[in-house]
């Protein structure tokens, strides 16, 4: 309830009392989304206001005192320094309340949550605002933002009961109350009283700092939450607020957000290996290629031409057995076929053994990681983690990027989606030191490990893009396909390439079996 227009109220009439005739000494910027003020007061005390106006957490505080940096810091609302404050206006029913300074200057705070902002008015004019994001700041209307309404006992019977017309700046902590007390169960008469008895209580109440599971708060209302801070100054609240919200509050989040992100991974990575587990029964249930293509050198007698299947006697397990072929190819042809993969089965066992033992490892990683964070009491024993945590992808920010994304073991990949994409890929979006990969000799999309940092991309992460890149390809099909690797500074195009096509002058081959996508 820090910016509930009844706390707000309270605020505002405390501020009137320390800032009356203070000077506006310093008004600047130095950490993102906040703005400290320094005013000297009459008897020559330093009063100093911060105002954390973050999307996720907007607040005020008042420190004793604020060392300003020497570098990284810049001035604001410059035209109203040195200015004498007038007088701290509330506005009626608004989460807004204003500073009024000597020269027609107004310093409007607008604590609308996720939305708050500081405003600068001359004259009643727009000048400038801190937060620029919120461009329709500009548009306010100062003779606008106060909100007359109708409370009497008359307006009251006229809405059938219904607060919420004539009390919108009750809020969901309020409205919540209400409930508690039986107010929906309750005649008109006796409803009226419990909104009086509220009003008055709101009027001078007692101000409650509380930790609940889901963070911390500052509440007007009595709760049998914890109770960090209990008073009657809100400047006191504010401060205990702000300090608790970010010593128990954020890292309560960080530690349940980090808890379901690792879960997530667990899971994912569960799911993966049961994937390859799978794959390891139907390959072991299956008849290895060699046998095949002996039972097909031992019976080409019997095998028709241009035909994609046929039924032979299978000498192995004194049955018959379907074994599929390829029309176009002769039954010896279809023969080598098979004891090409045979060939190839070896290095694609090893190859998927390879991937079972790094994801049991994997799993093992995500268990302990999750172990030592839900162990954790602090913030500082979180810092670690947090950088996986802003690896668990803003959605946003991978909806803006026009092509697929996939996330290996933390890095990103793109995957182009068609051939124009591709070039945009290659040609636009990809830097010099980021590797390059193509399915060999196909038509496919080209695959981009991103490298801001220009590391050593780990081998098991190449590996795995190569699959991806096998699997968007016209080899997905495959069993092993071969995928050219290079670095985005050997890769170039020239005016007479078709869209998608481009010219390596350094690669390196690898194989590997196509990635399997859900």
């Amino acid at each position: 309830m820090h910016n509930n227009y009844y706390f707000l109220r309270v605020l505002a009439s405390n501020l009137r009392q320390k800032l009356m005739y203070a000077r506006l000494k310093q008004c600047f910027s130095q950490e993102k989304d906040e703005l400290v003020l320094g005013f000297e007061r009459q008897n020559g005390e330093e009063f100093w206001m911060k105002c954390c106006l973050g999307p996720q957490f907007s607040c005020l505080q008042f420190p004793d005192n604020f060392h300003r940096a020497g570098r990284n810091s810049v001035d604001l609302f410059s035209d109203v320094l040195l200015a004498e404050v007038q007088e701290v206006e509330m506005y009626e029913n608004e989460r807004a309340f204003s500073l009024h300074f000597l020269g027609d200057f107004v310093l409007l705070f607008k604590m609308y949550g996720n939305r708050a902002n500081i405003i600068l008015f001359r004259d009643g004019e727009f000048q400038s605002l801190f937060q620029s994001r919120l461009k329709k700041d500009a548009e306010i209307s100062l003779a606008n933002i106060h909100r007359p309404l109708n409370q009497s006992w008359e307006a009251f019977q006229a809405n059938d009961g219904n607060y919420s017309a004539l009390f919108p700046t009750f809020g969901k902590e309020i409205k919540s109350h209400l409930l508690s007390l039986g107010y929906e169960n309750a005649l008109l008469k006796p409803r009226w009283e419990i909104l009086q008895t509220l009003k008055a209580d709101l009027e001078n109440p007692t101000l409650f700092v509380y930790h609940r599971e889901d963070g911390v708060f500052l509440s007007l209302l009595k709760s049998e939450a914890e109770v960090l801070y209990v008073g009657h100054d809100p400047l006191e609240a504010l401060n205990a607020l702000y300090k608790y919200h970010y010593s128990i509050g954020e890292f309560l989040k960080e530690k349940t957000q980090l808890l379901a992100f690792f879960q997530r991974a667990q899971e994912k990575t569960r799911l993966y290996l049961q994937d390859l587990l799978n794959q390891g029964s139907k390959r072991g249930a299956s008849v290895p290629y060699e046998e095949i293509a002996n039972i097909i050198m031992a019976h080409l007698h019997l095998i028709p031409a241009n035909v994609n299947a046929v039924e032979l006697p299978d000498f192995y397990r004194d049955n018959t057995i379907k074994v599929k072929l390829n029309a176009s190819l002769s039954a010896s042809q279809n023969a080598e076929n098979y004891y090409r993969k045979s060939k190839n089965y070896a290095k694609e066992l090893a190859h998927w053994q390879e991937q079972v033992d790094r994801k049991r490892e994997e799993i093992k990683l995500w268990e302990e990681r999750w172990e030592q964070v839900n162990q954790a009491t602090n913030r500082k024993q979180l810092k670690a983690f947090i950088p996986l945590l802003t690896k668990d992808t803003s959605q946003k920010a991978v909806e803006e990027i026009p092509f697929k994304v996939f996330d290996v073991q933390g890095w990103t990949v793109w995957v182009g989606r068609n051939a124009k994409n591709n070039d945009l890929l290659t040609m636009k979006y990809t830097k010099r030191h980021d590797v390059w990969l193509h399915a060999r000799d196909v038509a496919g999309s080209h695959v981009v490990i991103r490298n801001p940092q220009q590391k050593v991309v780990p081998k098991q992460v190449i590996e795995e893009a190569a699959g991806l890149a096998a699997h968007f390809s016209k080899r997905q099909h495959e069993s092993l396909c071969p995928v050219i690797i290079s670095s985005k500074k050997y890769i170039r195009k020239t005016k007479d390439l078709l869209a998608g096509q481009v010219i390596v002058d350094r690669e390196e081959v690898i194989l590997v079996p196509p990635a399997r996508i859900d």
